[in-house]
């Protein structure tokens, strides 16, 4: 799968977050509908299928295990969250993190592999590049967790 496919897929993503009774949707840029629930962005990290590998579900889960221990010795506030299609068909496990800002974020995403982690602010639902590819802004829409 190439590059832009990829950042493709990460533009259609559905973000659940379990633990905090929420699910985030994409849609247009400039179109957000729901209550920001942060007092400033957050972003989503994972450690699943770094680049254009696809290690399986035994090493994805090891390596996102391993991403949530080194969050919580670093002492920042996460929860988990799973990004994927809507229809469930794929998904990643995740964590969705506070305190960091857009450099740190996307500095643990390329540690772990990532072509991007995800922002979310109260204006825009963001596919943040962590490398110098273009980053791709769109709108969100907030939810209830089914």
């Amino acid at each position: 799968m190439t590059r832009e496919a990829r950042t493709e897929d990460y533009t259609r993503a559905v973000l659940r977050v379990p633990d905090l009774a929420l699910t985030l949707r994409p849609r247009p840029a400039g179109q957000v509908s729901g209550t920001f629930p942060f007092d400033a962005p957050v972003h989503v990290v994972t450690a699943h299928n770094p680049g254009a590998e696809r290690p399986g579900p035994a090493e994805n889960a090891a390596r996102q295990a391993r991403l949530e221990a080194e969050l919580d010795a670093r002492g920042v506030r996460h929860w988990r969250s799973v990004a994927g299609g809507e229809d469930g068909s794929h998904a990643e496990e995740g964590a969705l993190v506070a305190g960091l800002d857009d450099v740190a974020a996307c500095a643990l995403g390329a540690a772990w592999g990532q072509d991007a982690v995800f922002r979310w602010s109260s204006t825009a639902w963001t596919v943040l590049a962590c490398d110098s590819s273009p980053s791709v802004d769109l709108g969100w829409e907030i939810g209830s967790a089914p």
